[in-house]
């Protein structure tokens, strides 16, 4: 027989032993819990501090055959309207060198119920914008007409929440289909396209290519057929193929960047650094691309966009840069 001391001595040590391995398998999959969890939050309709792109696209009869332009939507600041708060509702064209905003309308979020409601300028009266509570099966009436759920899921976004996703019917207009993502609105026209259906007609569309809350980037539109980033506006053959060719080295910035483009003729630009919410934070006119340097020292940590604006065609592109 042996002794009693040995049995508890040999037990205890088997007990340590699994719970040790236990500690270290919890340890490990501490990471996968916190992410599970994460992707699991709840992430509300912004009320200010946010930033939407959307590219108005539609069919162009000369080269490169596709017309488009990028527009920014900008929700900044607050208004009493009947009473009742909203948040303020601005936009303005990113190829518009003058930066200026114009004030589009306001909305309100009924956070309980997830429906956001939008007084669109120059409106009397407020619509339903969005409703994130309906199921497969569900009609929300807005303005009189009826928007059909025809599905719903999820979709984790770069912030790593998960987010709930409808597909939306318009019957009333082409039998127009939208999807929308709770937290960020439509992935065509943010708060304006549960009116203008999927656009003016069929053939032309609204994509939403960004969106930013309190400077963190959420969205992205990668399978972007048009352009790299957020912003960007049709050019002519030979300045895409020039375009492609520029770059921002070393990116993202770690001491001062320069931008690096193979041209050998005389061609003088516009340029602009804009920060996500669309300020214009430097400019120059009249200059060669080689002469270009951004200085970290010069801008705060984020993304950045440098627009180049081609003096003699009239015509602009951009190019997205990091700060860490």
């Amino acid at each position: 027989m042996f002794p009693q001391k040995n049995i508890y001595s040999t037990l205890n040590h088997t007990i340590m032993k699994h719970l040790k391995n236990f500690t270290l398998f919890i340890f490990l999959l501490l990471p996968f819990l916190k992410n599970t969890v994460q992707a699991q939050e709840y992430f509300p309709f912004p009320q200010d501090n946010a930033v939407w792109y959307s590219v108005y696209s539609y069919p162009w009869p000369h080269p490169p055959y596709i017309y488009y332009v990028t527009y920014v939507y900008i929700s900044n600041g607050d208004t009493i309207i009947n009473g009742m708060e909203y948040s303020k509702f601005y936009s303005h064209s990113a190829s518009d060198t003058r930066n200026k905003l114009v004030y589009s309308g306001a909305y309100r979020v009924v956070e309980d119920s997830s429906r956001v409601y939008f007084f669109e300028r120059p409106e009397t009266h407020e619509r339903l914008a969005y409703d994130f509570s309906l199921l497969p099966g569900d009609t929300m009436v807005s303005n009189g007409e009826d928007y059909i759920c025809m599905d719903t899921s999820s979709l984790v976004l770069q912030n790593g929440i998960r987010h709930k996703t409808l597909t939306i019917l318009v019957p009333f207009i082409y039998n127009c289909v939208q999807t929308w993502v709770q937290g960020i609105g439509s992935l065509g026209f943010p708060l304006l396209e549960p009116y203008w259906g999927c656009a003016y007609t069929f053939e032309s569309a609204h994509d939403l290519t960004c969106f930013f809350y309190k400077d963190e980037q959420i969205y992205e539109w990668f399978e972007n057929p048009y352009f790299d980033g957020c912003i960007g506006s049709n050019v002519g053959i030979e300045e895409q193929n020039c375009e492609s060719r520029f770059a921002i080295v070393p990116n993202p910035v770690v001491f001062e960047s320069y931008l690096s483009c193979p041209l050998h003729d005389n061609t003088l630009y516009d340029y602009q650094i804009i920060d996500v919410n669309g300020r214009v934070l430097k400019y120059a006119t009249g200059i060669k691309p080689d002469e270009i340097t951004i200085q970290k020292n010069d801008f705060g940590t984020g993304i950045y966009l440098l627009r180049l604006f081609i003096i003699n065609h009239g015509r602009n592109y951009s190019i997205k840069f990091i700060i860490n």
